[in-house]
């Protein structure tokens, strides 16, 4: 994220490096210069290299480095704070202490939040609303799949106490309270991706019995810890991100993959089910989800509140 702060500069950074005001201009016309934002550029070549999530960061730092007084919340303060955003955000949204300050093109302000301002933190090189405040805020303006992702890594992540977030979620009024109570309702400090979040999200609203999570089980001399465990129907469902599969943590894909294996062969021995579902069956098409534990013998249950 620091790196930036950077490589995005803005038209003052420019002069002061030398170039002048007809220089830049003469950059951008030539296609060497992209316009981020207002008065901020960025070289084409390094933006063209850049992800879309990396390039959404650099709008933010854009605004950031041009405007004073602000504070990054809700989605974008999620963003920042490096959690699963499902959907990037397509406006930059920010909190500001005074209620003169209104939103304007792509910045979404939340007016007169002086107390959720004086409680913000530098992170990574911007002043950003705390853990606490930022899933409050997600949980109130998002859908609940995505608030949800955001608020279980928060909780994974020992960003936030989960009593604490739950009673404040419990205790709002006003717009956005009824998914900020079925976020309470619904979240987990487990969940170790947000694939895990989502599948767990259908699992109980189909109401399905809801399964232990990370439950460690004594395998071949090594300890293991399904995503969810069904232990009455010695059934096991794994969820597979892609990200699984591209080198995590400095291991070779194809050693990824091994292991995996060896874990369902490990798990299987042992008399489970291992239901295996990747990103298409949970969050493309979660019927699929729902069919493949159906016939492993997951099937609708009562209504378990958590």
């Amino acid at each position: 994220m620091e790196h930036l702060f950077e490589t995005v500069k803005t038209s003052v950074e420019l002069r002061h490096l030398g170039k002048s005001t007809s220089g830049v201009s003469r950059e951008f016309t030539r296609g060497e210069l992209f316009k981020i934002g207002h008065n901020a550029y960025i070289k084409t070549a390094l933006w063209e290299s850049l992800s879309n999530t990396d390039r959404c960061l650099a709008g933010h730092v854009a605004f950031m480095k041009t405007n004073r007084g602000y504070v990054l919340s809700h989605v974008s303060a999620a963003l920042w704070w490096g959690a699963p955003v499902l959907r990037l955000p397509h406006k930059i949204w920010v909190s500001h202490p005074h209620d003169s300050v209104k939103s304007r093109g792509q910045v979404q302000v939340s007016r007169n939040r002086q107390k959720e301002c004086d409680s913000a933190v530098f992170h990574r090189g911007a002043r950003v609303t705390a853990p606490l405040q930022t899933a409050i805020d997600c949980a109130r303006t998002l859908p609940i799949i995505d608030a949800l992702c955001i608020a279980d890594y928060f909780l994974h992540c020992r960003l936030v106490d989960y009593e604490v977030l739950a009673q404040c979620l419990r205790e709002l009024s006003g717009r956005g309270v009824c998914t900020a109570r079925e976020v309470a309702r619904l979240m987990s400090a487990k969940a170790e991706s947000p694939l895990e979040t989502v599948a767990r999200y259908w699992i109980l609203m189909w109401g399905l019995a809801p399964p232990a999570e990370q439950v460690p089980l004594w395998v071949g001399g090594r300890t293991l810890r399904p995503d969810f465990l069904w232990e009455k129907e010695r059934v096991i469902l794994e969820v597979d991100g892609k990200v699984k599969y591209a080198g995590t943590f400095g291991e070779a894909a194809e050693n990824v993959v091994q292991n995996e294996r060896r874990r369902q062969h490990e798990l299987e021995s042992m008399g489970y089910t291992v239901v295996r579902a990747l990103w298409e069956d949970i969050v493309v098409h979660p019927e699929r989800l729902r069919a493949k534990l159906a016939r492993a013998g997951i099937c609708e249950g009562p209504r378990h509140r958590m």
